[in-house]
């Protein structure tokens, strides 16, 4: 049984280590059409295979991981909404997320209620370190990208559309998307923090220095997603450290206090650092113009004046313009779009990949396949896309699972003990940064990312936690 045991520690860090990557290698425009991404999809069903059959040896251990029979009533629900919607022709794609639905439910979030919290409080310190050298990497590149100037956009094999460098007046830098890279780099930070407070030693400038990084992507991915998020998992480690170091009034109003500082400082340092780079960018694209009509100076026409469009400074201002005009940048319309083709099959739903083969047969001029800007596969919204893809089976489902969430954490804080506080303070943060994003995003169901990992897997250590703990029981 000891066997048992160390084989099944060994595939569930390795499953876990497998999603991580493929997560992340999935977010990267110039790895994306690598063929090490189809490789990690292998060895993440393979290694989920042998991670089952050992978890077969002591079943009873995972059984007991509190709102386990909640997420697979979710995934029961997606399988009606498949067979439902069978008649569209896209039911095995439909499939295939159901297993990686599976994947991310039974593999990532459950964990061993029977093992020590301390050996799980390891695993997550491991992989917070890992998550922190691919931020930090990703960060220097993009920045690199952007220092010289560099923006690219091309069209896979499939049609799907990738972009790289500094575009739009944003930075993508090495991720094909600057929102789904901010709220990464977010996590990043937090986790920085969490080391710089545990360690004491010289490691605290390379977390330090990796938190300033993740931060200058932040800034210059200009994802109000990311800002958002960080805000509400700064907030939830302000709030908890400060409640508990001081009296209840004392402590609110402390962080309280701190939340403000955070958000002025943050804005201002954003916008200074911004103002110094697009004056960077025009003095460079000037310069560009200048020396390329001293070359041309002899072939071109005397009484015609060179074009002298700084694009990088013209596509920021037009990114402020539409914000203007439309501070949700079309959101809203999208919402109320997915909301209407709800209305039309709230029960079951329209499917994952048969949601646009619906839309378009049954609401041909709704704004989700009538835009400008093209087909929206999802909404922009991960917990509408529940609604709307599972109907209201699936987000009745998925709703318990959260509320369910919010009471364990509730009941399970106030027995925390100090030394483990910061811990627990840190997971909430984390998984508060995915939750939030989902506002805004594709995120958390429906697609293999790094902030699904930290979702799913955080949350895990953090309800095994605290079903481990004496005073607070089998919650």
């Amino acid at each position: 049984m000891q066997l048992i045991r160390k084989y099944s520690k060994f595939m569930e860090w390795s499953v876990r280590f497998a999603y991580l990557i493929l997560g992340f290698l999935t977010f990267q425009s110039f790895l994306y059409e690598t063929p090490i991404q189809p490789f990690f999809v292998k060895l993440c069903l393979v290694l989920g295979i042998l991670t089952i059959i050992g978890r077969l040896f002591s079943i009873k251990n995972y059984l007991k991981m509190p709102y386990i029979v909640v997420l697979t009533l979710f995934c029961v629900s997606f399988g009606i909404t498949i067979i439902m919607n069978w008649s569209y022709g896209v039911g095995i794609l439909d499939l295939k997320w159901l297993i990686w639905t599976g994947i991310l439910f039974f593999l990532l979030y459950v964990c061993d209620t029977t093992r020590d919290t301390k050996e799980y409080k390891k695993e997550f310190e491991i992989f917070a370190d890992i998550i922190i050298v691919l931020s930090t990497i990703s960060a220097i590149i993009s920045l690199y990208l952007m220092c010289i100037h560099y923006h690219n956009l091309w069209i896979t094999e499939n049609g799907e559309t990738l972009i790289a460098g500094f575009q739009w007046g944003r930075l993508w830098g090495v991720y094909t998307d600057p929102n789904y890279g901010g709220v990464f780099s977010v996590i990043s930070i937090l986790l920085c923090i969490y080391f710089i407070r545990q360690r004491k030693n010289i490691w605290k400038i390379w977390y330090l220095c990796s938190a300033i990084l993740a931060f200058a992507y932040i800034i210059f991915s200009d994802s109000r997603t990311a800002y958002i998020s960080m805000y509400f998992g700064m907030g939830i480690l302000i709030f908890i450290f400060c409640i508990y170091r001081y009296k209840v009034w004392k402590g609110i109003s402390v962080a309280v206090l701190c939340m403000a500082i955070l958000i002025v400082g943050s804005m201002g340092i954003s916008l200074g650092a911004k103002s110094l780079y697009l004056s960077n960018v025009k003095t460079h694209e000037e310069n560009k113009v200048v020396t390329s009509s001293v070359k041309q100076e002899n072939k071109a026409p005397k009484n015609i004046a060179p074009k002298k469009k700084v694009e990088n400074v013209d596509e920021f201002e037009e990114r402020k313009q539409d914000i203007k005009k439309d501070v949700s940048n079309g959101r809203f319309s999208l919402w109320e779009s997915g909301l209407e083709v709800w209305k039309t099959k709230p029960i079951v739903g329209t499917g994952y990949n048969s949601f646009l083969p619906y839309v378009k047969e049954h609401l041909p001029n709704t704004y989700v396949v009538n835009n400008p800007q093209g087909n929206y596969m999802s909404l922009h919204n991960g917990y509408l896309n529940i609604l709307v893809y599972q109907g209201i089976i699936g987000a009745g489902c998925f709703l318990f699972f959260m509320l369910g969430v919010i009471y364990s954490w509730c009941k399970g804080i106030r027995v925390v003990p100090k030394e483990d506080l910061f811990y627990i303070a840190v997971l909430t943060g984390c998984i508060c940064v995915v939750a939030v994003s989902m506002i805004f995003l594709l995120e958390g169901v429906y697609t293999n990312s790094p902030s699904a990992f930290v979702l799913w897997t955080f949350l895990g250590y953090l309800l095994q936690y605290f079903i481990r703990r004496k005073d607070v029981g089998n919650i």
